[in-house]
Parts: C-alpha cells; sequence; structure tokens
C-alpha cells in the first residue's frame, strides 16, 4: 500500500466519525415534551418523561406519542371530563370554595322562600336548533319578548347559587325577584341567550354538561369563561346527563363530584348548585350531591315557587315554553313571587 492510499483510508475514517457525531447530536436536539393541554389541569402538574420523537423520511406526519398514564387527577383535553372524582377543593388550586354554611339561624329553618326559577334549554332560532325537541326550543325573539316584559315590571334576576347563600343564611331576596336557569351548556346560550339577557342587566345560572364543554355544539372553556366573568353561574348539570337514579354509588359519585372539578377547573371558581338530567332524582341522589360540599341547592322540574331549607335538593322549577309570551309569563311569576 503507498502513501497516497493511506492518506485517503485516514482521512475517509475521519470523516465518518464527524458524521456519527453530528447525527448523534441532532438527535438529542429533536427530542421534546408533548403539546400541552387545551384545558387547565386539576391537581399538580405530573411529572413524565419527555417523548422522543424519530424522524422519518417519509411524507406522512408520525403519529402523536401516547402519555403515559398518571394516577393523579387531570383534565381530559377533548371532552373537559375531571378524573379529579372527588370536590376536595385541592384538587383545582386557585379555584374559589365557597365556605360550608351547615344551615341558617334555627327560626329561619321552617321559613320558606318564593322566588321563580325559570327553565330553559335551548335559545335559538328554529332553523338552527337541529333535532332539538320543539318545547325545548325557545326562539330568541320569544326568549327577548318574555325578559322585556318583566324587565319593564321591575323584576330583577339572581343566579341560583345566590338564592341558595339567601336560604343558608335566613336572608329573603328582594321583592320581584326571579332566577333564570338555562341547561345543557348548548353554544345559542352564549351566542343568543346572553346578549338579551345582558340587554336588560339580568343573569342567568347555566348548568353544563361537563363532558361536552368545547365538544361540537357546546360551549366552550372561553365562552364558559366570558358568562361567569359577567355574573352568570356555573352550575353543575353531571358529567354524561345520564339517569343519575340509575346509577351505583362509585359511579354516581363520579357523576356528581367529577362535573364539579371540572367546573371548576374552567372557571375558578366551584359549582354551588345543579340540576338532576332530565329532573330525575331520589333519595341516594340527593345525598351525593349533599356529600359534595359546594353544592347548596338543586333543582327538578315541575311547578316551583318554594324553597325551604328542608327541600333545597328537591327545588322544583317552571318550564317555560315557546308558547308563554311576555305577559303570560308575567302573570305566573307574580303568581308564585312576592
Amino acid at each position: 500500500m503507498n502513501r497516497a492510499t493511506r492518506a485517503r483510508i485516514v482521512q475517509n475514517a475521519a470523516g465518518a466519525l464527524i458524521v456519527t457525531a453530528l447525527v448523534g447530536a441532532c438527535g438529542a436536539a429533536i427530542q421534546a415534551p408533548s403539546a400541552s393541554q387545551g384545558l387547565p389541569t386539576i391537581g399538580p402538574a405530573a411529572t413524565t418523561s419527555a417523548p422522543v420523537v424519530t424522524p422519518t423520511p417519509t411524507l406522512a406526519p408520525s403519529p402523536s406519542p401516547t402519555p403515559s398514564p398518571t394516577p393523579k387527577p387531570s383534565l381530559h383535553s377533548v371532552t373537559g371530563v375531571a378524573a379529579a372524582n372527588t370536590c376536595d377543593p385541592s384538587v383545582v388550586p386557585g379555584s374559589a370554595f365557597a365556605p360550608f354554611t351547615p344551615g341558617p339561624p334555627p327560626k329561619a329553618k321552617s321559613s320558606a322562600l318564593h322566588v321563580p326559577i325559570l327553565e330553559y334549554h335551548r335559545i335559538v332560532p328554529i332553523k338552527e336548533a337541529g333535532r332539538s325537541l320543539p318545547h325545548l326550543t325557545m326562539p330568541p325573539e320569544i326568549f327577548a319578548a318574555q325578559m322585556s316584559a318583566l324587565d319593564k315590571a321591575g323584576w330583577k334576576t339572581i343566579t341560583l347559587a345566590t338564592l341558595a347563600n339567601d336560604l343558608a343564611a335566613g336572608v329573603a331576596p328582594p321583592a320581584q325577584t326571579f332566577v333564570v336557569t338555562i341547561d345543557d351548556g348548548w353554544w345559542d346560550g352564549y351566542t343568543y341567550a346572553y346578549p338579551i339577557l345582558a340587554q336588560h342587566g339580568f343573569v342567568a345560572t347555566f348548568f353544563v354538561i361537563a363532558g361536552r364543554i368545547g365538544n361540537g355544539s357546546f360551549l366552550g372553556p372561553s365562552q364558559i369563561q366570558a358568562l361567569a366573568a359577567a355574573g352568570n353561574e356555573i352550575g353543575d348539570h353531571s358529567v354524561h346527563h345520564g339517569w343519575l337514579t340509575a346509577l351505583n354509588p362509585k359511579a354516581l359519585t363520579s357523576e356528581i363530584d367529577s362535573a364539579a372539578a371540572t367546573i371548576a377547573a374552567v372557571t375558578g371558581v366551584w359549582p354551588e348548585t345543579l340540576a338532576y338530567p332530565h329532573g330525575a332524582t331520589d333519595t341516594q341522589v340527593m345525598a351525593a350531591v349533599a356529600a359534595c360540599k359546594p353544592l347548596r341547592m338543586a333543582v327538578v322540574e315541575g311547578h316551583g315557587g318554594t324553597e325551604t331549607w328542608a327541600n333545597r335538593y328537591d327545588i322544583a322549577r317552571f318550564e317555560i315554553g315557546p308558547h308563554v309570551t311576555g305577559a303570560g309569563l308575567l302573570a305566573e311569576v307574580r303568581s308564585v313571587g312576592h
């Protein structure tokens, strides 16, 4: 082997070493943590190893790495369902948790409040309601006429949480006070109902289905946050909107508590009231609601108008349909309200 041949061999070996070193450095540089989730995380941040993304020579994108499972409470980035299964405020750091009041003064336990609680579902034009049931679909112009009639007659709104707190304190709200509740958390609650309410200086309690937050035709986190910032209440309507009366104790607690924790993670405030899905409840369901300490009141359907300490987890509402005129609604609330 002559001198020139030996020189070329040495030069090629050195080049190979340099290329190998560069490839190793680049491989280290492309390691990156998985994308952050769109909704806030319940509980302390989990510590997981960053997944290594391996370059691929194909044009198709690599599948997203699967996050490592963690036993800590977390918030699902797609459905918004909390896996906390508890109403312990520590699972949502920084959230507001109203002090629990064991009950009103002894003399007030036998007293009754008479505040009309109105029940709505969708405030949306018929052509935009999809397959929603007609009797649960309220055209915005009819809803506006109803709210205008009450406003002109001097009626004012409070949230259901305020009513619950008044009941617990043994305090009567001002005369001509009523509550607006809107169930299920459809997108039109923000797009149509909210501007009409705001026009009259009214607020409402929006009962959202936690498992549908940000999903399709339902309110997203930013809309829920905007409603809450404007003085509206975001209430618990369970995780999946199933029949709570058909669940075993563990599943029942999960439906109630996980929904409450999800709402607290989105808004920073724990819900104080709950609406039973389908209006169905029993003693076991009411006990599970009462066990979630932030929840002070729960509502069903029916001809309401009286709230007492004894029935605070079985409060009836007035379901308002699209056939009700402004004058008709005014007559309805006057028949029970003070």
